[in-house]
């Protein structure tokens, strides 16, 4: 007891000196992690900065969001009987058909992704969850098999509603039903979808529930990836959340976003990111049929050559960022680009600029105001330097526009549910496709021109004019992002 006591009393009389020997040994232990473990210089500088100066705060934070550990928990948990090579199953494709500068292209981005590109699909674009959901239900409809199903957000409102009847209904007919949700994003709704699909019998499951305490390490790291897949026959993916804001025509906060429907052998590929993600989240492996051409579905449109771009935490590499930067390198006449949140590394910043210096035309469209209003401020602060060296950026006058979508030339785009922004590329799982096809990327033109109409460009003398406290507060902001980033 006596030891005790005198203890005590000399921690009372040299707990500042204690408090500095702490903070120091965790400040310093912290920043030497982020030495060996970031990639990033600016990232790592900034992560440095924040333990030295706000060192109880910072240092937790770092040990809390800024370590990837799905990396290590993915490889101990993905068997090799999960994984299913996509490398040579297919017959090589003969690409001399496209401009001479994506040969390269082609084989760099094999290098990335060893994934093949497979021919014969229709891809077709739909326009708002007005034309989206109804055909998603139709499909789901329609299932006889198999029906998985992975989204961020299932908000549980009406047309939520209407999404757990027809899957219920679909699984009382014998058809085998998997849901996934993201741990998170399945919180934006206060009633739970995925409770409500359970009551029904159907079997769902959550990504790296928050709620968990061994979960909470992963917090940050979200699964943003949108999957339908229906039968091995046709395939749904996107950005496209399932929440009745995306039903333009009668939402009271309407969100205008771009789906697609996709038909051909790529549905292999989709469904197989479905059933890695499916035994990573339940430790369950699926069955899911291949696709097998049907001869109603058979047109000449059926052209697209694509090929899926798996992406995540979890990955060797920062495959959307390098798929686009390798992209933007063959260039030659036109980059379009659209997404809800425009803030791209030093890299793809770089590669932009890169291409308007050769004389490509570089436009890029924005929401006017997004969902997220510090975003929008991050945007704000970029604004004098995207607007270098001749690239264009437009702010789209809807009142938020969700949509993602990467055009090049006449020939080359790549959709999906990845945003420009770091969170999507450094922190979420995402899922694209890389797509060649000229009738395509003419129909996705089509849509940028029209959502080009519909906003105003970004005028130089008027972020000079911008008011001093604004760009003020736009850049801290932006600094506070570039630390959590």
């Amino acid at each position: 007891m006596q030891v005790f006591e005198e203890l005590l009393e000399w921690i009372s009389i040299h707990w500042v000196t204690i408090t500095v020997i702490l903070h120091v040994s965790s400040s310093l232990l912290t920043s030497l992690h982020v030495l060996l473990f970031k990639e990033n210089e600016r990232t790592s500088l900034a992560w440095i900065g924040l333990v030295i100066f706000s060192p109880v705060v910072g240092t937790l934070f770092y040990w809390l969001f800024g370590i990837n550990r799905i990396k290590r928990l993915a490889q101990k948990e993905h068997p090799q009987n999960v994984k299913q090579d996509f490398c040579n199953q297919e017959k090589s494709i003969d690409f001399h058909e496209l401009p001479e500068n994506w040969h390269s292209s082609i084989i760099a981005g094999y290098t990335i992704h060893p994934v093949n590109c497979v021919a014969g699909n229709r891809i077709e674009p739909l326009v708002n969850g007005d034309i989206a959901y109804p055909a998603m239900i139709e499909s789901i409809e329609r299932a006889k098999h198999y029906v998985v199903l992975s989204s961020y957000i299932f908000d549980y409102d009406p047309l939520g509603e209407q999404f757990v009847n027809v899957l219920a209904a679909a699984h009382h007919r014998g058809v085998t039903v998997n849901v996934l949700l993201d741990g998170i994003g399945v919180g934006y709704s206060w009633r739970k979808s995925d409770r409500a699909l359970k009551k029904l019998g159907v079997k769902t499951a959550r990504f790296l529930p928050a709620i968990s305490f061994t979960s909470i390490r992963f917090i940050n790291l979200r699964n943003h990836r949108k999957i339908l897949c229906v039968d091995g026959e046709v395939a749904y993916i996107g950005g496209m959340n399932i929440s009745k804001n995306n039903v333009v025509k009668r939402a009271s906060h309407p969100v205008d976003d771009i789906h697609f429907k996709v038909i051909g052998p790529v549905i292999d590929q989709i469904s197989q990111v479905f059933k890695e993600d499916w035994f990573f989240a339940t430790g369950a492996l699926i069955q899911f049929p291949s696709f097998k051409p049907n001869t109603n579905e058979q047109k000449t449109n059926n052209s697209v050559v694509a090929r899926v771009i798996q992406d995540g935490p979890d990955e060797h590499h920062n495959r959307a960022r390098w798929t686009l930067i390798n992209a933007l390198a063959c260039a030659k006449t036109s980059v379009k680009i659209m997404t809800p949140y425009f803030i791209p590394d030093q890299i793809l910043m770089t590669s932009l600029h890169a291409a308007a210096l050769r004389g490509i035309s570089v436009e890029i469209i924005v929401p006017g105001h997004s969902n997220i209003l510090f975003v929008d401020w991050v945007m704000e602060a970029n604004f004098p330097r995207i607007t270098q060296h001749g690239i264009k950026i437009y702010k789209n006058k809807r009142p938020f526009d969700h949509s993602k979508i990467v055009i090049i030339d006449d020939i080359w785009s790549f959709i999906g549910s990845t945003n420009w922004d770091p969170r999507s590329l450094e922190f979420n799982f995402e899922i694209n496709l890389e797509c060649f096809d000229t009738d395509f990327n003419a129909k996705l033109t089509t849509l940028f021109a029209s959502k080009k109409e519909n906003s105003e460009l970004v005028i130089e003398d008027e972020l000079n004019r911008l008011a001093t406290y604004k760009k003020i507060r736009n850049n801290l902001v932006r600094l506070f992002h570039l630390i959590c980033s």
